[in-house]
Order: C-alpha cells, then sequence, then structure tokens
C-alpha cells in the first residue's frame, strides 16, 4: 500500500471514528426520553429508576457510538479489499464519505482510479458473513459525472456534487491536496 493510499484511510477513518458530542447528547436524550415515558405511562417511575434508566441510557448511548465507528473502520478494509480481489491494477483507492450534522459517516461507494481511468464502486450491503460481496462499477463518463465541489466550512473534506445515472449524488472526500487534484484532472479531461 503507498504511503498516499494509507494516508486516505488513516485521515478517513479518523473522522469517521471521531466523537460526536452533538450525536451522543441527541441519542443520550431520546433514549432517557422515551424510556422515562414509558415507566412514567405505566406507573412504574420514581428515583431508582429514573437513575438506573439515565445510567443504562448513557451506556447506550457510549456503544452505539463505539460500535458503529467500529462496523464502519471495518466495512472501510473490507470494500478495499473486495475491489483489490475484483479488479488487478487499483492505483488509488478513495473511501466515500457523508457529512451530516452527527458527524461522518461512510457510505457504500468508493472513487478508485485504474490504469488512469477513474471509477464509481458501489457496494452491495452485505447482511451476513455467508453473503458473497457484490459491487458495480461505472466509469466516469456518461453514468458518472462530477458537476463541482467545494472545500466544506471545516475544512475536513471536499463536497462534490455529482450525478450517478441521471440521479444526484452528493459525497464528501477527505481533503488531501493530491487526491483532490487527481479527481479535478480527471473531471476536467486532463
Amino acid at each position: 500500500m503507498s504511503t498516499l493510499q494509507q494516508r486516505i484511510f488513516d485521515e478517513s477513518k479518523k473522522l469517521i471514528k471521531k466523537f460526536n458530542l452533538f450525536r451522543f447528547v441527541i441519542y443520550f436524550l431520546i433514549s432517557v426520553t422515551i424510556i422515562i415515558l414509558i415507566l412514567l405511562i405505566l406507573g412504574f417511575l420514581d428515583l431508582y429508576s429514573a437513575i438506573f434508566v439515565t445510567v443504562l441510557a448513557l451506556i447506550y448511548s457510549i456503544v452505539r457510538d463505539f460500535t458503529i465507528a467500529r462496523y464502519s473502520l471495518k466495512t472501510m478494509d473490507k470494500f478495499y479489499e473486495f475491489l483489490l480481489t475484483k479488479k488487478d491494477n487499483v492505483e488509488l483507492y478513495i473511501p466515500v464519505l457523508e457529512k451530516n450534522a452527527q458527524g461522518y459517516f461512510l457510505k457504500k461507494t468508493a472513487i478508485y482510479f485504474e490504469n488512469g481511468e477513474m471509477y464509481l464502486e458501489a457496494f452491495k450491503q452485505v447482511t451476513s458473513k455467508r453473503e458473497n460481496q457484490e459491487s458495480i462499477t461505472v466509469k466516469y463518463g456518461r453514468d458518472f459525472s462530477i458537476t463541482n465541489n467545494r472545500l466544506d466550512k471545516d475544512g475536513k473534506v471536499f463536497i462534490f456534487n455529482s450525478f450517478l445515472m441521471d440521479t444526484a449524488y452528493q459525497f464528501s472526500i477527505i481533503n488531501i491536496d493530491e487526491v483532490i487534484n487527481k479527481i479535478n484532472q480527471r473531471v476536467k479531461g486532463e
């Protein structure tokens, strides 16, 4: 694996697993509120049950955040390994991220370069370990095109506006100059 490829993985993983206080508080508050309302309706709410529910919701929110991040990191590696078995000359693999108010999440797509050409790989969601990974490849051109991109306000990712099979598709890629320049060169046809 090249140093650039390793840097792409490291920086993308850092964003995915970054603890998001906003997301944590939202899920904590939702969990506590729902359970306390249920206990109140059933007439089982007292001080001890309120404390128990609060602690349980706190643990749930921490475990949930950790589990989602861990799953995403493993999935990123699986997608990369699968593509390497499917394609012979992958020059550069770029995980695609989604940014929302809760943080950064791994999308089920990736951009990659092979023999100087740019492709988007769309991976099927595998529900069990027995299921084989599948994906479809879309070459940059008629079925996949990028209309513009811009640096996000926090400077960590570039947000791309594109079309995938005539449907608007927005995605984010880690802000690494070499990666963004390589994509922009291909978009401009250089």
